[in-house]
């Protein structure tokens, strides 16, 4: 059987919905100014900032403050052996979701339900049964995804989506039995290509295998150009054009770690283990940086970066300084 998770070509497991319209999205793009602001600077440098902006230290979720499921609710359980249970069940959650069909119909409302209802077709017994379907608005490229979800897992983790943390149940009569209806919630997030890591995160909870993905070459970088014969070429020329793709790379993958945390940031997560390991997945990647970039011309490398990145007592000191690579 393949692997069920979100790929590294950045695929979800859902379905791709038309861009949203000025009329309907209000005209409303990234919120400025973002909590971590790009690396791309508009005279065309990338300054890379040698650390984190201050981790947000979100107030987790309250089990006792969730209008949960009565099955739950008479349980006793606590919200952290809930949630590990859940997690322990990922790989079965992510291939119900999978085997959820016709999630991209048009919604429909009935006064039954406070959120618009979509259609969709059952996935195999014995597989769980989604209890929602969560479209997903990216800001950055203005795509919406809708994915089934059983979204328990997911308001145990974040405070912004309490909405999914009961099942919605109609009436038998007025479904088929092969029918599914999910109440449709939306939910806009900031970045969309590192979406698939923190995805997978959410449902399986390990450190681990985020930080992997978060420190992982990337498939593809920016175009390398190609060799002239007829170019002078210097020592500094040869130099640069040598650490070039290694350069690229390390960019590419600091700017992962960035959209990760900014979509963390959206969901107002407060898991420790995912703040701690996008400080460590940042730090060792500057730290790279620093050692690729500091003997190169017209790259300014602040001794920190070249040498192990900085712990966590600094970070907000360093962002509003300023400080960083710059290439």
């Amino acid at each position: 059987m393949g692997d069920p998770w979100p790929g590294g070509d950045g695929s979800l497991v859902g379905g791709l919905l038309p861009p949203p319209t000025a009329a309907s999205d209000g005209g409303s793009l990234l919120p400025s100014p973002l909590p971590f602001p790009p690396f791309h600077l508009p005279n065309g440098r990338v300054r890379i900032p040698v650390s984190l902006p201050p981790n947000p230290d979100f107030l987790p979720v309250q089990l006792d403050e969730l209008d949960v499921d009565d099955e739950l609710a008479l349980s006793g359980a606590t919200l952290d052996f809930t949630l590990s249970s859940l997690h322990n069940s990922a790989h079965t959650l992510i291939q119900a979701s999978q085997a959820t069909g016709g999630q991209d119909r048009a919604p429909l409302t009935t006064h039954e339900s406070p959120f618009p209802l979509v259609r969709c077709t059952r996935p195999p017994a014995p597989l769980p049964l989604p209890t929602h379907l969560l479209e997903l608005h990216f800001l950055d490229t203005g795509e919406r995804y809708r994915t089934p979800v059983h979204g328990l897992l997911w308001a145990l983790q974040s405070p912004l989506l309490p909405q999914l943390c009961r099942r919605f149940v109609l009436p038998s009569s007025t479904t088929s039995s092969s029918a599914l209806l999910l109440p449709l919630v939306q939910f806009a997030l900031p970045c969309r290509a590192a979406w698939p890591l923190l995805h997978r995160f959410l449902y399986d909870g390990s450190a681990a295998q985020l930080l992997n993905g978060l420190l992982a070459p990337p498939d593809s970088v920016l175009p390398h150009r190609n060799f002239d014969p007829r170019s002078p070429t210097t020592p500094t020329t040869t130099t640069r054009d040598a650490a070039q793709p290694l350069l690229d790379s390390l960019v590419v993958r600091l700017m992962r770690v960035r959209e990760v945390w900014l979509d963390a940031h959206a969901l107002e997560l407060s898991n420790r283990h995912l703040w701690d390991t996008l400080e460590r997945a940042y730090t060792t990647l500057v730290a790279e940086l620093g050692e690729a970039a500091a003997d190169l011309p017209g790259c300014a490398v602040p001794p920190r970066a070249g040498g192990g990145g900085g712990g966590g007592g600094g970070r907000g000191e360093q962002q509003a300084d300023g400080r960083g690579a710059s290439f």
